[in-house]
């Protein structure tokens, strides 16, 4: 067959960028297991992701707030849980969770597009919003629609079926200065509905 060359897609110089584009999620923090679910074949093992219950510690390490990563000062192996799913309320209830990426940018060039970049590692039963320095923008910026069902997180995977966004975001949406972008899982009726990302990428016009 010859040599096959894959060129990623890229429309601008990287602003900044979260993740390793591998399709997994397995650079990104994966915590400790509940000691209740703790797998002894999987102490001190690569395959953190292996443990049972992972998906029910974020809403333990984040009681109050929903994830928020700082381009610049936030380390993604560190500060970037590997699954976005619900978090729970009282009974059998849960919620949608909305992460925020927040950056700076030195200027803003109104007359073009920049290009945010969000590869998916897996999905199941989500809708991925995106909007732009309002959390109640409405319509939001993008929606993927509900996709997924490959139940990566449910069975303790790291990856599954692959997706690609590619979003278009106007420049009057930005500033110079401080802006924020705010992504929302928000189908919210069981635990087990969630994506990880792989790699998240934005491009300057």
């Amino acid at each position: 067959m010859g040599e096959l060359v894959y060129e990623p897609p890229r429309d601008g110089p990287t602003l900044w960028e979260i993740g390793i584009p591998d399709r997994s999620a397995r650079e990104f923090y994966i915590p400790d297991p509940n000691p209740k679910y703790i797998n002894k074949l999987y102490v001190n093992h690569p395959d953190r992701f292996r443990q049972y219950g992972l998906w029910e510690r974020y809403s333990e390490l984040y009681p109050d707030g929903d994830l928020v990563y700082t381009v610049g000062e936030s380390n993604y192996s560190k500060d970037w849980f590997f699954a976005q799913v619900t978090r729970k309320k009282d009974g059998n209830m849960y919620k949608a969770t909305t992460w925020q990426i927040k950056f700076k940018l030195d200027d803003n060039n109104q007359s073009g597009t920049y290009k945010l970049r969000l590869a998916v590692a897996s999905a199941a039963q989500v809708e991925l919003q995106v909007r732009i320095n309002n959390p109640e923008q409405n319509p939001a910026v993008f929606t993927s629609g509900l996709i997924g069902k490959d139940n990566a997180i449910a069975r303790h995977g790291i990856h599954g079926l692959y997706w690609l966004f590619n979003v278009e975001l106007a420049s009057t949406l930005l500033v110079i200065g401080d802006n924020t972008i705010y992504l929302t899982q928000a189908n919210a009726t069981t635990p087990l509905q969630g994506l990880m990302y792989d790699y998240i990428r934005l491009e300057a016009p």
